[in-house]
Formats: C-alpha cells, sequence, structure tokens
C-alpha cells in the first residue's frame, strides 16, 4: 500500500471509531430513559408522559374534578403569560371570566357577583399577590380549597357578597 492510501484508511477508522464511542456514550447516558420510553411506546401513551410532569397540567386536571361544568369562575392571570388559555382549554365548557392579577378588590368582588362566579381561580406567579387577591385571601365570602400545584382555588359564597364595594 502507499502512504497515501494508509492514512487515508487510518483517518477513516479514526472517525469511525469516534463515532462507534459517541454512539455509546449516548447509549449510557439515555439509557435509563429508553426503557421508560419504549414500556409508554409498547403502551401508548408517549405524549401523555410530558403532559403529565408539568405542574400546571396536573392542577388543571384537579380543577376539572372540582369545578362543575355549569361553574363559573374568575381566574387571576396575566394573559401575556399564555396559562390562562391551557387552564380554559382543560376547564372548557366552564363559563370563565379573566381578570388581572392586579385588579382592586371592589371590582374583584363586584364582578364575582354580577357574573355568580362560583370559583375564583389564582395563578401564583414571582409577584406578590394584587390587593384584590389579597382581600379574597382574609374575606369571609371565599373558602380556600387545598389542591396541589401552581395557584390557589377558592370557592365563592356568593351570598356573602353583598353590593356597595368600595375601595
Amino acid at each position: 500500500m502507499t502512504p497515501a492510501k494508509t492514512w487515508r484508511l487510518w483517518l477513516v477508522g479514526l472517525i469511525l471509531g469516534l463515532w462507534g464511542l459517541q454512539v455509546l456514550w449516548l447509549i449510557w447516558h439515555f439509557g435509563p430513559e429508553a426503557g421508560d420510553l419504549a414500556q409508554r411506546a409498547a403502551r401508548g401513551d408517549v405524549g401523555a408522559a410530558i403532559r403529565r410532569e408539568e405542574p400546571l397540567y396536573r392542577w388543571a386536571t384537579a380543577l376539572q374534578a372540582v369545578i362543575p361544568e355549569s361553574a363559573t369562575y374568575v381566574f387571576l392571570d396575566d394573559y401575556a403569560a399564555g396559562k390562562e388559555i391551557e387552564v380554559r382549554y382543560h376547564l372548557a365548557p366552564r363559563r370563565h371570566i379573566l381578570l388581572s392579577p392586579e385588579v382592586p378588590a371592589s371590582f374583584l368582588f363586584y364582578a364575582l357577583h354580577q357574573e355568580h362566579a362560583a370559583f375564583l381561580l389564582i395563578r401564583e406567579s414571582h409577584k406578590p399577590l394584587g390587593p384584590g387577591a389579597q382581600a379574597a385571601l382574609y374575606s369571609p365570602a371565599f373558602h380556600r380549597i387545598n389542591l396541589p400545584g401552581p395557584g390557589l382555588v377558592f370557592r365563592v359564597d356568593a351570598t356573602r357578597l353583598r353590593w356597595g364595594f368600595y375601595d
């Protein structure tokens, strides 16, 4: 063999060897997930696994069991976050009203009373609660429901919400 062919064979062997080492490293690195993925693929729930790991998804599915389909709920969230859309998707056909987390207590109580809302949902964020949400925490018209997840859930007693809300 000529020296040029020997050098080319050595280079091809080196590249194939490095590629083989990379494949072995990937198998070692993703081995535990591969077994789990194979079991999920056999059961047919590959996409559902990702959703079940999301805290907002688990919270929304727990809300489905708590809020009746005929009920109305008020959701305090920033529309820009996009989380309200996901929760609304899971809670359809329930009627919803979206309000800003910074809503004053008087307007929040008025909206709950006027719309006959039975539930108040507050998606907790990195910001402190607004004045309306803080008033709901301490008002006797709201009963907190303990659900694990990224938000607060209150059952609203509309009979305790009277007219004449002022800031």
